[in-house]
């Protein structure tokens, strides 16, 4: 409350002053430049709206019903990661690949490149891809956020995604879900990640927010996607995450989403990436000087007879230009 309406309140009500006395101690310190009946008036169309005046004189208050309003779902970023078994078969040689960030349903998404990164996969072989979360762009994430989607609603985001992600005959794509993803579970309940893998059986949900797989007995991945915002330096929060981690708990493989950076650093004995994005700098990324890594990995991997990694050649599949309005292209 203002100090002029707690003067007010004080003055009128508990000692009882006449309007214009109120308004004698009141001009020279809150209203120089208003004249005395001024100022009665803007105390006195105070006062007389207040519940407390007209309690005292009487008056009956009007109180408002509360109005019922939808329980507020709580959810929290999940941080107990789910494991799942690549099934090694004793291959000296591992090969994947990883992408992030695809915020499919947005209008900055970037599905030709997207479609042309997995055709590369195909060619070289991949049979596995690890997709690291926000593959949705989500409900109502801000506001005005629904206006950079150009579909409305979990069903049409559910039925795009499942029409237009990239399909290839032997491959699948294991995926994790982020914080965009789970903003329909904060609305209602709803996760979509269990709603996709039905639909598509190339797609495999491994969780939301982080997963472990192990690639062989020896040798682990961690698919993790963070709801923190972006550091002011672009390897900053991997640091502070591998920081963070127990010697008897570290993944060999580290691979960070959310960020929207392409990045490896070695760190602690883990091979870290941050898996980059393919989606464009959005309005909002670009207010808050946010810089988009548009691309996806190909990861290479030796391992001896136990598993255990001897040499790890990872490539970047960079693109450059975004293309615009680009989710025009294949509807």
């Amino acid at each position: 409350m203002q100090d002029w309406k707690k003067e007010a309140e004080r003055l009128k009500l508990d000692e009882g002053l006449s309007w214009r006395e109120c308004a004698m101690q009141m001009q020279q310190k809150y209203f120089p430049d208003l004249d005395s009946q001024e100022v009665i008036e803007k105390i006195r169309g105070y006062i007389r709206r207040t519940p407390r005046y007209k309690e005292q004189r009487g008056i009956p208050v009007k109180v408002k019903p509360k109005e019922d309003k939808p329980k507020k779902i709580d959810v929290v970023q999940n941080f107990e990661p789910a494991t799942l078994d690549a099934n090694w078969k004793g291959n000296k040689t591992v090969r994947f690949a990883v992408v992030s960030d695809t915020h499919i349903n947005n209008k900055y998404t970037q599905l030709t490149y997207l479609h042309q990164f997995y055709e590369e996969c195909a060619k070289q072989g991949i049979k596995h891809v690890y997709h690291v979360g926000d593959i949705d762009d989500g409900e109502q994430m801000r506001p005005g956020h629904q206006y950079e989607c150009y579909t409305q609603g979990a069903d049409e985001h559910v039925a795009e995604i499942c029409r237009i992600y990239p399909k290839h005959p032997g491959m699948t794509t294991h995926f994790i879900t982020g914080n965009h993803d789970s903003s329909t579970i904060k609305r209602c309940g709803y996760n979509i990640g269990y709603t996709i893998a039905d639909k598509r059986s190339d797609m495999h949900y491994l969780g939301a927010d982080c997963a472990v797989v192990n690639l062989t007995p020896n040798c682990t991945m961690e698919l993790r996607h963070p709801w923190d915002g972006t550091a002011y330096s672009i390897s900053y929060k991997p640091q502070k995450m591998i920081d963070a981690m127990f010697g008897g708990e570290k993944a060999n493989l580290l691979f960070i989403g959310h960020y929207h950076k392409a990045e490896y650093i070695f760190y602690r004995n883990i091979h870290c990436f941050q898996a980059g994005t393919f989606c464009g700098q959005t309005p909002y990324m670009r207010g808050k000087s946010i810089s988009a890594h548009m691309g996806g990995w190909i990861v290479e991997i030796d391992v001896d007879g136990e598993g255990h990694i001897q040499r790890i050649r990872p490539q970047f599949i960079p693109y450059y230009v975004a293309i615009q309005d680009d989710w025009k292209n294949w509807r």
